[in-house]
């Protein structure tokens, strides 16, 4: 008896020695080659770096780069996530949330739904600021703009999400900024309300975005905005099929083969991409449709791959891209007559970290009435702009406790003009601004309201 308890001890042992082997011993054979979502795999480390010295992170990175490459870890990861959904109702993933029925969430979401980290009043204000100096810059050319957010998809279907996590009753960032943009009469289509009008789920379970249908309904949506509702596919026949894999379902699944059903339209599309495309992830993609007039530039993010075929459908040529920060020196570059920016809800702040690229415009301020005072001061630098020849990139922050949550950021240049700061950049209460450099000097006085009072200081430029 004691004899067979050790052989089945043995065997079990070179069993659990095996298992654990395989995986090492198969990198021989066939290693893992491809990512898991986005993730970007660990690359061979070398025992010496670009400078000939000995790289004291080898181990380190050996062992990161041994834990991407492992044969079969598609399998292994597919096989953990299926056992952790089944046998606790969770899923080991940091990025992914375990929803009901099978439903799939992005954790980065998770602020938004739940009401914390939300950008503080002066964030929404700066965000809704931008996006105005944006439109009076595109109105300024003579050209039509249009904003817009796509939901997240806990936002508009929140009855699968977990019960563990409880959705926040406080304004969120979307509403607030679109608060300020009413007030200053920056275009804005709301999907929040046009995807809520709608009856049918519009979004796939196992990703991040909206389906077919749905990028058809944001679509129909911003061209009846724009005015350009020539040739909505929204309300059309279709058929669905089972096509789409979800990239979350990627992220937890790796091996898995799922398939999402989504909408194929009857109607073909008549536009043509031009050459270079690869794929609807490609950071430019440009497209020309002869049967329409007017020509787009859209800047997008990831639910732009599929609501961009059905904005292409109705311009005469377009340009979507996922350049950020927005670079508005593309407007001469593609001749564009209309501007729209699509941005997820869970990117907002976004707007505030990263400004947009143009011309500050001109303000007809009287700088004599600025009162300098020691409670307003700022730090800043100047550089050469790379996208605005002739131009300098103001940069800094500034630091007044009691600066009103929606005062502008004016700075007085050396020609005698103030400029109107865009509210965005880095630090806390930053501020950016693209100038003539004969307008740049050693410093430049920097003017904000308090209690509704101008008052300033002396920037200095580094």
């Amino acid at each position: 008896m004691k004899r067979l308890a050790k052989l089945g001890l043995a065997a079990f042992v070179a069993v659990f020695l095996v298992l654990c082997l395989v995986p090492s011993a198969g990198m021989l054979v066939s290693p893992t080659r491809e990512a898991v979502g986005n993730e970007m795999l660990a690359l061979m480390p070398t025992l010496r770096d670009t400078g000939g010295n000995w790289n004291e992170d080898y181990l380190s990175e050996l062992s990161d780069y041994l834990a991407d490459h492992i044969a079969f870890r598609h399998q292994l990861i597919t096989l953990h996530s299926q056992l952790c959904a089944a046998l606790f109702g969770t899923l080991p993933s940091e990025d992914v949330l375990l929803g009901k029925d099978g439903w799939l969430y992005y954790t980065d979401t998770l602020p938004d739904y739940q009401g914390v980290e939300l950008l503080t009043g002066r964030q929404r204000y700066a965000a809704a600021r931008t996006l105005a100096l944006i439109n009076e810059y595109c109105e300024g050319q003579g050209v039509k703009f249009l904003f817009t957010i796509a939901p997240n998809k806990n936002s508009l279907y929140p009855e699968a999400m977990p019960g563990r996590y409880q959705r926040s009753d406080q304004t969120g960032n979307a509403e607030g900024i679109a608060a300020y943009l009413d007030q200053m009469d920056v275009p804005y289509l709301d999907l929040f309300q046009v995807f809520r009008d709608q009856d049918q789920v519009l979004y796939f379970c196992t990703d991040s975005h909206w389906n077919n249908l749905g990028a058809a309904l944001a679509g129909d949506a911003l061209c009846t905005a724009l005015d350009k509702d020539q040739d909505s596919y929204w309300g059309k026949s279709y058929t669905m099929t089972p096509s789409h894999q979800g990239d979350l379902y990627e992220m937890v699944y790796p091996a898995g083969s799922l398939l999402e059903e989504d909408a194929v339209f009857d109607q073909p599309f008549d536009f043509a991409y031009q050459q270079g495309f690869r794929s609807a992830e490609d950071i430019t993609i440009r497209t020309q449709n002869p049967e329409q007039t007017g020509s787009l530039l859209m800047f997008r993010d990831s639910f732009g791959n599929a609501l961009h075929p059905f904005m292409a459908q109705q311009y005469g040529a377009a340009c979507f891209s996922r350049a950020m920060p927005y670079n508005l020196t593309y407007l001469d570059r593609e001749q564009a007559d209309t501007v729209v920016i699509e941005l997820v809800e869970r990117n907002l702040r976004w707007l505030v970290e990263r400004p947009a690229i143009l011309p500050a415009p001109v303000r007809q301020e009287n700088p004599d009435a600025w009162a300098l005072d020691g409670t307003v001061a700022a730090q800043g630098a100047a550089a050469e702009s790379r996208d605005l020849e002739g131009y300098l990139e103001v940069t800094g922050t500034i630091q007044c406790p009691g600066m009103d949550e929606d005062s502008p950021v004016l700075l007085l240049g050396q020609d005698g003009k103030v400029y109107e700061a865009s509210p965005a950049g880095e630090g806390d209460t930053p501020f950016t601004a693209f100038l003539p450099a004969d307008a740049v000097g050693d410093s430049m006085e920097l003017m904000v309201t308090v209690d509704g009072q101008q008052k300033a200081c002396v920037l200095s430029l580094t």
